[in-house]
């Protein structure tokens, strides 16, 4: 068989020869790779004959020796290398890889789909969703980010990340968590055609998107948890048919549950429909131009946290009905994502948790309970507002200045250090390590209570939840609000048009002390 090989006599010194491999086939994929040179293949569609023309002429830096006509490359090979017609078979609809062990290369079958295994790791699943599915991708893009989500309904795709900053921010009383929601026009390939070449601002709907990612992720948020995390969300691909806001919400409650952040618990979200008296699950934008129901719904596998969305003068009953459907559509999303965080998910920074002391709550309602109490029955709104000003300033300054002391401590005998003396005999001797039994030595014990300084942040937080629960209280077990109406009270509604002149159009709303007020003018 070495007698059929044409030999090559004059290569580089850096290089070597090639390993070939041509398989018996009408159109074979042919990869040559070599151990000493870069990471690189080389790809051939063609027939053997049009291969024999492709070595001539030769390159300036190889030449090949032959001695007489060069006959077709499959006869360089002796038989027992020519791939068989079953490994010849495998090629059909795949992709040869050679992979280097040392210095020997062997060819490897493997799908086209399939990751090399020097790439990234990417984990997917699919998510039956209605009367489909979507595809949720994560681990091959956004790398370095806490967490990153690709999520493909039809041939909308959308892409959410999560980053939190490195060190934690001061203290406060809301969780610094910020969303921002794109649709970008590339995304239904398209470009800007005017001015501005790049995107602008947010729209007012990628605003009021961003507001429905924003309010069910909140809630899940742990107290005390203050480094900051920033959302963003942008539709990469959008094909006219499967809206990308539902899709968003659910993408953002994946990235959160993947993430370090230590949430509560996985949020989802979906669109429901109403089609000819059926309920539709995520409908599409054809089916939503006959439905008569557009319901915005996300939460968890338990609980429902955000509902928006009009109706064309449904009942009761029907709307109660899709939200049932809502919920159950969003418990088996939330359940098919608590598999892909067991697979994947990142370790959540339960220990960065910074929660006030747990006596704080008490001493603030000590301290405040029964002011606190009249200040809650005030029913005009400033004033109210003024008086629970007040008392958390008093608070503030009695806890974190002060210090506090409990009213037990406070009804106890107080005694002043110059009572408490220590009696000793300046004549006392020791001998042999005994002291005479009349001496009597009393150690200085202060019954002075000892007071207790907070932190001003931790007082706020802990003032904010205890008047908090007291006003739920008063509303659920006294069945009154703060400004006197019951839990089944509206307050009083009055609108007024054309109150303006000169202007096109004016109109005032008012309920109870909330006006808003629209002014119209033609141009």
């Amino acid at each position: 068989s070495s007698a059929r090989r044409h030999p090559l006599v004059s290569l580089p010194p850096a290089c070597s020869p090639l390993p070939l491999l041509l398989l018996h086939s009408p159109c074979p994929t042919l990869e040559l790779a070599s151990p000493r040179l870069p990471s690189y293949g080389l790809e051939m569609l063609a027939s053997p004959t049009t291969l024999h023309h492709l070595l001539l002429p030769a390159p300036p830096h190889l030449a090949f020796a032959l001695p007489h006509a060069a006959p077709p490359l499959h006869a360089w090979l002796p038989l027992s290398r020519v791939a068989p017609p079953r490994v010849a078979a495998l090629t059909h609809g795949s992709s040869c890889r050679m992979r280097r062990r040392g210095t020997r290369a062997k060819v490897v079958a493997a799908g086209g789909d399939e990751a090399s295994s020097s790439g990234p790791t990417k984990f997917s699943v699919k998510i039956p969703v209605g009367d489909r599915h979507i595809l949720v991708e994560t681990g091959h893009i956004g790398r370095q980010a806490s967490a990153s989500v690709m999520v493909t309904d039809g041939e909308t795709i959308v892409y959410c990340s999560v980053c939190m900053a490195d060190t934690p921010s001061d203290p406060s009383d809301f969780f610094p968590m910020s969303v921002h929601y794109q649709e970008r026009l590339s995304a239904a390939g398209r470009t800007s055609g005017g001015f501005f070449k790049r995107e602008g601002r947010a729209k007012d709907h990628e605003v009021l998107v961003c507001r429905l990612i924003d309010r069910p992720l909140r809630p899940t948020m742990p107290k005390g948890f203050y480094y900051e995390t920033q959302i963003l969300s942008w539709v990469f691909s959008y094909d006219g048919i499967h809206s990308p806001d539902c899709v968003a919400v659910t993408a953002a409650g994946i990235a959160m549950a993947l993430s370090e952040v230590p949430n509560k618990q996985t949020i989802a979200g979906v669109r429901i429909g109403m089609i000819n008296d059926q309920f539709v699950v995520n409908p599409t934008t054809e089916q939503m131009e006959d439905s008569e129901l557009d319901l915005m719904m996300a939460g968890t596998d338990s609980a429902i946290l955000m509902i928006e969305g009009f109706c064309d003068f449904l009942t009761e009953e029907k709307l109660l009905q899709a939200v049932e459907t809502g919920q159950v559509a969003i418990r088996e999303i939330c359940k098919a994502i608590d598999v892909l965080v067991q697979t994947c998910g990142k370790k959540k920074m339960v220990e960065a948790i910074n929660l006030p002391p747990a006596e704080l709550y008490r001493h603030v309602e000590d301290i405040s309970g029964d002011e606190l109490v009249k200040a809650l029955q005030i029913k005009e709104k400033i004033p109210r507002r003024k008086a629970l000003s007040a008392l958390e300033e008093k608070v503030i300054m009695i806890l974190s200045e002060q210090g506090y002391v409990s009213k037990d401590e406070l009804s106890g005998p107080i005694e002043n250090l110059a009572d408490i003396v220590e009696e000793e005999d300046e004549d006392e001797v020791i001998e042999d390590g005994e002291v005479d039994e009349g001496d009597v030595h009393i150690k200085p014990v202060s019954r002075k209570p000892h007071r207790q300084l907070f932190s001003e942040v931790d007082v706020k937080l802990v003032f904010k939840e205890v008047s908090s629960k007291y006003l739920r209280r008063r509303i659920v077990e006294g069945e009154k609000r703060s400004d006197g109406r019951s839990a089944c009270e509206l307050r009083p509604i009055n609108s007024q048009c054309g109150i303006l002149p000169r202007a096109h159009g004016s109109a005032l709303f008012t309920r109870g002390e909330t006006q808003v007020r629209h002014w119209l003018w033609s141009l």
